[in-house]
């Protein structure tokens, strides 16, 4: 039996596999983000696929059209662009923190309060967690270190 739902999760599982090796062999200092990003990633990854091979695989063919399950993976991918697009611009505390509101909001259509603790949340883990807790600087933005920059910040 073919099972073409777990072909998300096997690339995902090789990719974050192939990164905790990979940064396992670097040097103290600069290991450290990797695995704190990519042994957590790599146990939800394995979690997620037990949970898709246990379940019992549709009979029935999908109940919407495929043009409709296309469109679904398109809106998803843009908003995955607009995500990267937002880190690229704002920085990974800025940026994120922004597009985990707007994320949650628009796409997902929660409510602003629970958007707004997505973002809190957010914001916690990006700046006190990894910059202040861990030392590890992150990516500051196009955009806002050239303001930065301008305002002479």
């Amino acid at each position: 039996m073919r099972r073409p739902d777990l072909a998300v999760g096997v690339a995902l599982l090789a990719l974050f596999g192939g990164m905790v090796v990979a940064a396992s062999s670097y040097p103290a200092a600069a290991r450290l983000l990797p695995l704190t990003i990519g042994i957590p990633a790599l146990v939800l990854t394995v979690w997620e696929l037990r949970g898709q091979w246990r379940a019992t695989p549709p009979t029935e063919p999908a109940a919407s059209p495929a043009h409709l399950q296309h469109r679904s993976q398109g809106v998803g991918f843009l908003w995955f662009v607009a995500f990267v697009v937002a880190i690229v611009a704002g920085g990974f505390v800025l940026g994120g923190v922004a597009a985990v509101i707007v994320a949650q909001r628009f796409w997902l259509r929660e409510s602003w309060p629970t958007s707004l603790v997505g973002g809190a949340i957010a914001f916690v883990v990006l700046f006190a967690g990894i910059e202040r807790g861990l030392g590890q600087p992150l990516f500051e933005g196009v955009v806002t270190a050239w303001v930065s920059g301008w305002l002479g910040l």
